[in-house]
C-alpha cells in the first residue's frame, strides 16, 4: 500500500488488515512509515490479532531502484502481489 502513513492510505491498510489480508505498508519517509505501522498495529492489537500480518517496506515511486527493491522483496517473500492500492 503506497502512501499508507496518513489519510486514506492509512485507513485502507487498517481495513485490509481487519479482513486478515497481509499488508505491506510503504512510504517515502521511512520514519513516518514505521510510525504509521506502529499506530496501525496498536489499533489492531486492541481489536484483532491481525497486526502480525502487517510490515513496512520503504518505497519511493519516483525511484526505479526503490520500486525494484520492493518488487524483489514481494517476489522473494510472497511470490506475487494480489492487491495494489
Amino acid at each position: 500500500m503506497t502512501g499508507a502513513n496518513k489519510g486514506i492510505g492509512f485507513e485502507i491498510c487498517k481495513q485490509l488488515a481487519y479482513k486478515g489480508i497481509t499488508v505491506i505498508v510503504t512510504a517515502r519517509d521511512e520514519k513516518r512509515g514505521l510510525e504509521a505501522l506502529d499506530k496501525l498495529k496498536e489499533h489492531l492489537d486492541l481489536n484483532f490479532s491481525h497486526s502480525a500480518n502487517m510490515l513496512f517496506h520503504h518505497l519511493d515511486v519516483t525511484d526505479p531502484i526503490s520500486i525494484e527493491s520492493l518488487a524483489n522483496f514481494i517476489k522473494s517473500h510472497f511470490g506475487k502481489l494480489d492487491i495494489l492500492v
